[in-house]
């Protein structure tokens, strides 16, 4: 089914919905790649169950090794990729700061980043341990090698 219609975010939303109704917490230690088909677009834009459907693809300890994966490229058969990360945050280090790796930082936070992309785009849908209830999207202004990871697998 074409998704032509339906922004990255509204996928994105729907897709974590889904995940968020399923997982245990936040605490996943491989990395999930899903691919996604629409059911019924309508139902997306409202995270309205059974609005998509999420098949499995594969996981691995290495987000980059899962996407890099040859095998990965099996998304393309579908109408958008998933991918499923659990980890830390931690505040940005400034000129001031220390550099520790966000699991050893005093304010860290437990996350769970639901990234999709699609032929209309990229976005991610991301929520805390500490605050499950408050939801955080970005529409495909996400930067960095994760987000060039997933554009490639889709894209290249």
């Amino acid at each position: 089914m074409a998704t032509t219609s339906l922004t990255p975010i509204a996928l994105a939303s729907c897709v974590e919905h889904s995940l968020h109704l399923s997982l245990p917490g936040f605490d996943v230690p491989r990395a999930r790649l899903y691919g996604i088909s629409v059911v019924d677009p309508r139902g997306v834009e409202r995270n309205v169950d059974g609005a998509l459907r999420l098949s499995y693809i594969a996981e691995h300890p290495d987000v980059y090794s899962l996407l890099a994966n040859p095998a990965a490229n099996v998304v393309r058969f579908y109408d958008a990729a998933a991918v499923l990360t659990c980890g830390w945050a931690a505040p940005v280090a400034g000129d001031d700061d220390d550099e520790r790796a966000p699991s050893e930082h005093p304010q860290r936070r437990r996350v769970r980043l639901v990234s999709i992309v699609c032929d209309a785009g990229a976005g991610s849908v991301l929520r805390f341990a500490d605050s499950p209830d408050e939801v955080i999207t970005d529409a495909g202004d996400g930067r960095g090698s994760l987000a060039d990871a997933i554009n490639h697998l889709w894209r290249d």
